[in-house]
């Protein structure tokens, strides 16, 4: 890291009594333990600033590192510069207060499946609920238009028993082989992936207080695709605590070279901000077991764009 980079994040740190870490990757494990092993050994001040990029990852993840923010800290923000989706957003979701960028966007909470059958590609949970509920409604208006077709169409000689029971036969014909199709452990798995992130999301929302009325269940069912952005503007429809960056934060930003905005391949993990005792020294040796030789690999990595 760079001498103008440190100097950012302790101005930043001074001036909010935060430590200053970085995350930026796929939120996964073992990554967790790392970050709460970081937390555990050399937290040196009473709030918590994170700069937070990913495309998302394990939501079991995400939950603890958001928990090690809350427990180990008296408040607790989120600076997101770039990508934060999906298992991004429940990290967020235990954030006291969430700050976010121009570039800032969020995803939402609906959990990824693996592609049924496949072994590679991921579908939203959503995916699998959304196409009953299409059959079940496709079923019903099939049933509802022949019904009365028939009855209209006979002038009364038809019964509406009988044309009830022709519409019922040809709305069965058209449902039964789409319906044999599907796997109902599929169908029961995508609903269980879907109560983990709004069962997690209660959870930290109790200590961090920064959702509004009916917010998570907006985040997990009510976007119509898993990578929709969701900007500062509709984030403020969602959390209480919003803002911009502040001068300090974006001087730190300035600084990341694409770190915040884009995640990398190799998660970047650590402090940003120094000790006391280490910003009155020269600080070339204190930087060296700041990051450990994965994360200074990750340094160097090529930035990606989350998929």
């Amino acid at each position: 890291m760079n001498e103008a980079l440190i100097a950012s994040a302790n101005a930043l740190a001074d001036a909010t009594d935060s430590d200053v870490l970085l995350y930026s990757g796929n939120i996964e494990r073992p990554y967790d333990d790392k970050l709460l092993d970081e937390i555990s050994a050399a937290k040196r001040r009473a709030n918590a600033t994170l700069i937070l990029c990913t495309s998302g990852g394990n939501p079991n993840a995400a939950y603890r590192m958001a928990r090690a923010f809350q427990e180990n800290y008296k408040t607790f923000t989120v600076v997101v510069a770039g990508f934060c989706k999906s298992s991004g957003t429940l990290l967020v979701v235990g954030a006291h207060e969430l700050v976010m960028t121009p570039h800032a966007e969020l995803g939402p909470l609906d959990i990824q499946l693996r592609k049924k059958d496949e072994l590679v590609g991921l579908d939203s949970g959503l995916t699998v609920l959304d196409a009953l509920s299409q059959i079940e409604e496709q079923a019903f208006q099939l049933f509802e238009t022949s019904m009365l077709r028939i009855v209209q169409s006979s002038e009364g000689s038809i019964t509406f028993k009988t044309a009830t029971h022709i519409a019922t036969e040809l709305s069965k014909g058209l449902v039964t082989p789409i319906l044999a199709q599907i796997d109902p452990m599929h169908v029961g798995e995508a609903s269980r992936a879907l109560k983990i992130g709004e069962a997690y999301g209660l959870r930290l929302v109790e200590l961090s207080e920064n959702l509004r009325p009916r917010a998570l269940k907006r985040l997990v069912h009510d976007y119509p695709s898993h990578d929709h952005v969701i900007d500062r503007r509709e984030a403020s429809e969602l959390f209480l605590n919003v803002r911009d960056a502040s001068d300090l934060e974006r001087a730190l930003l300035n600084q990341m070279e694409g770190a915040e905005r884009y995640p990398k391949r190799e998660p970047m993990i650590g402090f940003l901000s120094q000790s006391r005792k280490e910003e009155s020294n020269d600080t070339d040796n204190a930087q060296d077991d700041r990051f450990t030789d994965h994360e200074a690999t990750a340094e160097g990595a090529d930035v990606e764009a989350a998929s």
